[in-house]
């Protein structure tokens, strides 16, 4: 069984989508045109999307283009705990417990880090006052 969660930085969740042509649309972006799944999940008002299928027992998170770092950071700690102890369904059914996490999105959390401690850091003074 494939399952699509969408994530809203204003909520901090990720929800379940009820709709099954958007889910089976991000399926078929995930299997046959994965740079074109980020577009989708931005043009569907969506900041991330995590998948679960069900028959190969893995999650996949998908940030939505132009998405921003906070936003990123936050949806990939919500993934990580998605992916350790599942997610409740509505029917009452836990899915996705102990299941490994892929991420497609090119995701920039780490350069973006990088950068500001360079900019930043470098002309620091850390010996405190003379």
């Amino acid at each position: 069984m494939k399952h699509c969660f969408i994530y809203s930085r204003e909520k901090d969740e990720f929800q379940e989508n009820g709709k099954k042509d958007v889910t089976d649309q991000y399926f078929t972006y995930l299997s046959e045109d994965p740079g074109q799944i980020e577009n989708y999940a931005s043009q569907n008002g969506s900041d991330a999307v995590l998948l679960f299928d069900g028959t190969e027992n893995r999650w996949v998170l998908v940030y939505a283009r132009g998405s921003g770092i906070v936003t990123q950071r936050t949806a990939r700690r919500r993934a990580d705990t998605a992916s350790r102890s599942g997610i409740l369904l509505s029917s009452g059914k836990r899915i996705g417990v102990k299941s490994p996490l892929a991420v497609v999105s090119d995701d920039n959390i780490g350069d973006l880090s990088k950068s500001v401690q360079n900019k930043y850091l470098a002309h620091t003074d850390l010996r405190g006052i003379d």
